[in-house]
């Protein structure tokens, strides 16, 4: 049998550590990572190895030769451009004539090759992954397996409420050559994104092996500085570099230990070393070759790569040191910190908590470097999650970090592009703008500010222009702080998607900002007619007469601390009768004016417009699940569109009310952007609370019936729902679990799990995409049995989170 090491990746999530080389030749305990991967083909009689290289190819090839050196012959394959994981190991085709083994050169892992190779033949199959079950799922392909073993799902790099399983890929492949039908020559073709999901449409033999031992695919720098500590600690089984001369303590060759150095193992130091007197070495501590450790320095949990010098009386916990940096004399280095090559480090400078500071770089002596200095992944990057950035207001979520977000935005669009700009009426949401403005012109975007506005406003106006996209600005009242949020959207009005996501982390983790020369900045304008084209528009599609003659009454509460006049003079048009409460309104208190003012019915207004809450003119607030039938019925009525997006939650009665229309319900995941791209539009009730509320008024008015006499004509339907909280890192095994439950029975998985127990009750399971927790929704013919059946996966949820914490 032969093998394949994938050597081609960048390390993008490894800078500054990969800037001067490639991801496979990172050092882990004196050796690349890469070679880890040759000596455990080796150790399974595999010998004839194929390495696919791409970036900074000649430092591997250099380094490794033709691997005679390794006990191994090593047969490089280069792509001029990548091709994808797939891609990339079909230019080896022609060697590769026999079954063979793919393993990646930077992952580390003592899994049981032989193991894997015996399963792999006994089951007659034509790919066999090895499988590994991890906390956090969302970086890998998720794998679902049958009885017996082959694989019936996989899905790459999911979101949480896409996960359904805590098994993962691991990159480690068994393949017959009959794979190479699958993967097109010079194309970009990926395993995970292309051929694996080709094998289970073809019902191609494609089987798991849950592999026992160590694996880790280094993916960050915090799980790269915890393998060295997992190959110190013998976490995996590997050789370890050097001569163990006490327990866990292992020395290269040369290296000088003067009296007075304090050694605490597990430790390792490579050859050519100094360790000067009085200096300490704590535990996990790794000092590459022909580095210098100084008088009373101390190192903890830190790793230095060759011809590092350390000054005298300097700390490091928990650093990682990158080749020839020059530590000053009483320097400070904490926690998680990445120093890139050759910089130096000045005297009594201190380095803070999670600072990366890129190659060649000098800081000077006596020098703080915050955790706001310009080469730090955390601030904006660790606040964005999804499509919305969110912080305290001018804590977390300052100008600085506005100035990000608007510099990373521009910079993944074309010089010259559009952007539209908006924010709630709040001062400090002014503030932001400016700022996230000025950033977005300096990249070259043209901006066009539509002022102090609602969102729905925003993205209909995206939709409907030659804009690339669009940005709004809000704040929000949260866990009694104020949070300051800015959500971006793409040139279809629709939140961006994850992979435009990861880009934003991408650039502003690694700082990769456009900047235009100074004469072509970007332009900038204010557009408030943009507002008055929304208005207009939702005019249009009700009889507007009609309605300021029945003289609606209407009781109105907007949340948040800004209000904007949006909504009251969009009801003033519509001669309806308006009465607005305070900013401390309850149920009861909104009950209470609406009896009292006599009015139609009351409006709960969201903080951005988008979401709305109904009371009919009883006093009845509307329930979530009554409003979305409502919604959908009043849509079906109209004629609005031949195709509406349900969410996967909602209940049955929405097909039964669908039946005598001739429209088609489809069935879609719960995010805003998914129901947008069904429906084609983001224009829609449920997201849109202006245009929700002219559509409620019109059809009121036109069916001369009141709320209630709406709403006591629907279908009845009992939906319960309740959230169940959950450490983020016990989703993947509570999802795994629960399916493992369920074999046999009749399991939807889209957007999380739901369980369909009879025609008239199922139970839905979503985690959220963000929070630790579970919301499970249960419908049954009486409200009782739902939540009976609510309670039993909530129960379920509940023990296996005991049994795994």
């Amino acid at each position: 049998m032969k093998g394949v090491i994938m050597a081609g990746g960048k390390g993008t999530r490894l800078r500054p550590l990969t800037c001067n080389v490639p991801k496979p030749m990172v050092p882990l305990i004196q050796k690349p990572v890469m070679q880890y991967s040759i000596e455990l083909l080796k150790k399974y009689g595999i010998t004839e190895i194929a390495v696919t290289v791409q970036y900074l190819s000649d430092v591997i090839k250099e380094y490794f030769g033709d691997g005679s050196e390794f006990g191994v012959k090593l047969h490089y394959f280069e792509e001029t451009t990548p091709l994808g994981t797939a891609g990339s190991v079909k230019q080896a085709e022609e060697f590769l004539d026999e079954p063979f083994v793919v393993v990646s050169g930077d992952a580390l892992t003592d899994f049981n090759l032989q193991s894997g190779i015996n399963f792999h033949e006994g089951n007659d199959s034509l790919v066999t992954i090895f499988m590994k079950q991890v906390e956090c799922p969302l970086e890998f392909g998720v794998i679902m397996t049958d009885e017996q073993d082959q694989i019936v799902r996989f899905l790459e790099k999911p979101s949480w409420s896409e996960v359904f399983s805590d098994t993962v890929n691991t990159g480690i492949y068994i393949m017959n050559p009959e794979i190479f039908s699958y993967i097109k020559e010079d194309s970009v073709v990926d395993f995970s994104k292309d051929v694996f999901p080709k094998f289970l449409e073809d019902q191609s033999p494609l089987y798991g092996y849950s592999a026992e031992g160590y694996w880790s695919d280094i993916g960050n720098l915090k799980q790269y500085r915890q393998a060295q500590s997992d190959l110190l600690s013998g976490e995996l089984n590997a050789s370890i570099y050097g001569t163990e001369v006490q327990p866990n303590v292992w020395i290269g060759e040369n290296v000088i230990i003067e009296e007075g150095v304090k050694i605490e193992g597990p430790v390792s130091i490579g050859a050519n070393s100094v360790i000067r007197s009085g200096a300490h070495l704590g535990e996990h501590a790794v000092v590459g070759s022909g580095s210098t450790v100084s008088n009373k320095a101390s190192i903890k949990r830190s790793v230095l790569w060759d011809g590092t010098y350390i000054g005298d009386e300097s700390e490091l916990r928990g650093a990682t040191i990158c080749q020839g940096v020059t530590v000053g004399t009483r320097a400070t280095i904490f926690e998680d910190a990445v120093i890139g090559h050759h910089t130096v480090i000045g005297g009594a400078a201190t380095i803070q908590p999670e600072v990366k500071v890129w190659p060649y770089k000098r800081v000077e002596e006596a020098t703080t470097v915050p955790q706001a200095f310009v080469w730090n992944e955390v601030g904006a990057k660790s606040l964005l999650k999804g499509h919305r950035a969110t912080g305290v207001a001018n804590i977390e979520m300052t100008p600085e970090e506005a100035t990000k977000f608007g510099a990373a935005y521009g910079t993944l669009l074309n010089q010259g592009s559009q952007v539209l700009v908006a924010s709630d009426g709040h001062s400090f949401s002014q503030v932001m703008k400016l700022s996230l403005i000025q950033s977005l012109q300096a990249s070259g975007v043209d901006v066009v500010e539509l002022g102090q506005t609602m969102l729905p406003v925003l993205r209909f106006s995206v939709e409907h222009s030659e804009s690339k996209g669009g940005i709004y600005i809000r704040l929000v009242d949260k866990n009694q702080e104020k949070q300051l949020v800015i959500e971006f959207y793409n040139e279809d009005g629709l939140p961006v998607s994850s992979s435009e996501q990861r880009e934003l982390e991408q650039v502003i983790t690694f700082q990769t900002y456009r900047r235009v020369a100074f004469e072509y900045v970007g332009q900038y304008e204010v557009n408030h007619q943009l507002e008055q084209n929304y208005v207009t528009n939702l005019m249009e599609h009700i009889h507007v007469k009609n309605i300021k003659a029945r003289n609606l009454h209407v009781v109105v509460h907007e949340e948040g601390s800004s209000k904007l006049p949006l909504f009251t003079t969009m009801l003033e048009q519509l001669g309806c009768s308006i009465h607005h409460l305070d900013d401390h309104v309850d149920v009861a208190r909104m009950r209470e004016a609406l009896l009292e003012f006599n009015a139609d019915f009351g409006i709960l207004i969201g903080e951005s417009g988008e979401f709305i809450s109904l009371m009919t003119e009883q006093g009845h607030l509307v329930s979530e699940e009554e409003q979305l039938l409502l919604f959908i019925y009043m849509q079906l009525e109209k004629g609005i569109r031949q195709e509406l997006a349900v969410p996967l939650y909602g209940g049955s009665a929405l097909e039964e009310v669908a039946a005598s229309y001739d429209k088609t319900l489809i069935r879609t995941k719960t995010s805003a952007r998914a129901m947008m791209e069904t429906e084609g539009t983001v224009q829609m009730m449920s997201y849109d609370g202006p245009y929700a509320i002219v559509q409620l008024l019109d059809h009121v008015v036109e069916s001369e019936k009141t709320l209630s006499e709406v709403l006591n004509a629907l279908p009845v339907q009992s939906i319960y729902k309740q959230e169940v909280t959950c450490k983020t890192q016990q989703k993947g095994i509570v999802m795994r679990k629960l399916l493992e439950s369920l074999k046999g029975k009749n399991v939807e998985l889209i957007d999380g799990m739901k369980v369909k127990h009879t025609e008239e009750s199922w139970t839905f399971i979503v985690p959220d995409q963000e929070k630790g927790t579970f919301t499970v929704y249960a419908q049954s013919t009486d409200g009782a049995h739902a939540k009976q059946l609510a309670g039993e996966y909530i129960e379920q949820i509940n023990f296996i989170k005991q049994q795994t914490s």
